[in-house]
């Protein structure tokens, strides 16, 4: 076969059939959908072409600029098509968490713009979100700058729908079970929705991080504000994934079954045979299953040397912050109620209150007396260690309570008096509001 263009390679992968004896399943039939071999090495090159080759000669001829939010692969794809084109590429994200990821389009000659104050504390009124700061960018520069906003951008699930759903259909048929991770959640919706005209009953079911894990790529439901083409009726089920079930999922792919993917793949993997297991028990009838296997392992080597040091033969750092595991079932032990919070620190005058947002959500709006500490230096600052004095109260507060109650229940592990504001700075302000009234 012969190409003019890198471009026409995207599309048309194969789906792989795995062993029941890896995957553990007597009745179901699970398949994996290899976006990972599509030329720029992941699912979201369709999403990159879909979003701009309408567009690319007027893009070049009036000199404009691409712009895009990505954590990585939709950056990567865009890059590698606008350097073919000759356009410029813009990516601005919050830090890169997977170094890998950014170097890659460094290397591809990608400019770069990270915003050190996006915080990775959910907070839907932080004004320094990636996709507010494009969106008023672009108004200020009109003719300037084409943003494709792969979160808003209709042509995302569309094109997945005509062409990966597509090729699922004609390749399977009747397809019961469909898996997918949540991200801009394009590539779910038009997979879910070419599916479902061939089988009404189909399941689908979204793959998010479960509660504080960090699985790149990977939003948790809390983050789907700001992916303007979610539609949760869509999914039949959401279902949690940590790190470390990601990894091993990850591992088992790639080891078991030759699949050299990354970590997205492996959350999928290990989500579908924990969702599926129960189900597979019960049927008497052969049923299908897909899940999607994003893209490649080699950008995530730091994240995995961070996270599970034993594969490179090198030690597990003793009482590590990723290896905590919450317990759910005390319920919200430590926290602290808004109304509370004034005769707490009263109460407890050898205390302090650590704000992790970002510094410029801080500077919006913050506690008296409270200080700021950034979420990624503060992980940093207490891994593996209470930094903190045995006779100090801590009182961690983020934008919604989630994070702080996380943080507050690993130090409470390493021996620190810890404790969280229950709801956040919403609920503080709630209250703020109320007395004010």
């Amino acid at each position: 076969m012969i190409v003019n263009k890198m471009t026409d390679l995207i599309g048309n992968t194969p789906l792989l059939k795995l062993d029941a004896e890896v995957t553990g399943l007597k009745n179901i039939d699970l398949y994996a959908k290899m976006e990972m071999l599509n030329p720029f090495g992941s699912v979201k090159d369709r999403t990159a072409w879909a979003m701009i080759k309408d567009d690319l000669a007027e893009i070049k001829a009036k000199n404009m600029t691409i712009y895009e939010n990505s954590s990585g692969n939709t950056g990567k794809s865009l890059q590698a098509i606008a350097g073919m084109h000759g356009i410029k590429f813009r990516l601005v994200s919050a830090l890169s968490k997977v170094e890998e990821q950014k170097q890659v389009m460094q290397i591809l000659g990608a400019e770069i713009e990270e915003i050190a104050g996006a915080s990775d504390c959910f907070d839907p009124s932080d004004n320094y979100d990636p996709q507010y700061l494009i969106e008023r960018t672009a108004r200020s520069r009109p003719g300037e700058i084409y943003f494709t906003s792969q979160f808003t951008n209709l042509k995302n699930p569309a094109y997945h729908e005509a062409t990966t759903g597509e090729e699922i259909a004609r390749d399977l048929g009747r397809v019961d079970y469909f898996v997918n991770a949540l991200g801009t959640t394009g590539s779910s919706l038009g997979i879910s929705r070419r599916l479902k005209r061939d089988h009404s009953d189909l399941k689908t079911i979204g793959i998010v991080p479960s509660g504080h894990h960090f699985v790149p790529g990977i939003r948790n439901l809390n983050q789907m504000w700001e992916s303007g083409i979610f539609e949760r009726s869509e999914y039949d089920s959401f279902f949690p994934v940590t790190e470390q079930d990601a990894i091993d999922g990850m591992l088992t792919l790639n080891r078991r079954c030759g699949v050299l993917c990354g970590i997205s793949a492996g959350a999928n993997y290990s989500g579908a045979i924990q969702y599926l297991s129960d189900i597979d028990k019960t049927l008497t009838e052969r049923k299908t299953a897909v899940f999607i296997v994003c893209d490649r392992m080699e950008w995530y080597v730091s994240y995995l040397k961070e996270r599970r040091p034993d594969i490179f033969s090198e030690p597990v750092k003793e009482n590590a912050l990723t290896h905590y595991v919450a317990d759910l079932s005390s319920g919200d032990m430590y926290g602290i109620e808004a109304n509370e919070m004034d005769h707490f620190i009263t109460q407890n005058s050898n205390s302090i209150m650590i704000d992790i947002r970002s510094a410029q959500s801080f500077s919006l709006v913050n506690i008296p007396h409270s200080m700021n500490m950034p979420l990624e230096l503060f992980q940093k600052w207490i891994d593996g260690q209470n930094p903190f004095p045995a006779d100090m109260k801590v009182i961690l507060i983020c934008a919604v309570g989630e994070k702080s109650g996380f943080y507050a229940g690993y130090l409470r592990s390493l021996g620190c008096h810890a404790y969280h504001l229950s709801g956040g700075m919403g609920a503080w302000r709630e209250g703020q509001c109320l007395l004010a009234a």
